[in-house]
């Protein structure tokens, strides 16, 4: 497993943190009901 991922760029828990600060900001006439994070270089 190690070998797979060595290579590849982790998602951090800050990442996770500015993704629902931006959510959490919207004005309140903006409803954001769904959002999927990933890394860029997953597979599909």
């Amino acid at each position: 497993m190690e070998e797979r991922f060595a290579n590849m760029e982790i998602l951090h828990a800050e990442d996770i943190a500015d993704a629902v600060a931006y959510i959490v900001t919207r004005p309140r006439h903006m409803a954001i009901n769904e959002i999927l994070i990933r890394p860029t270089e997953q597979e599909n």
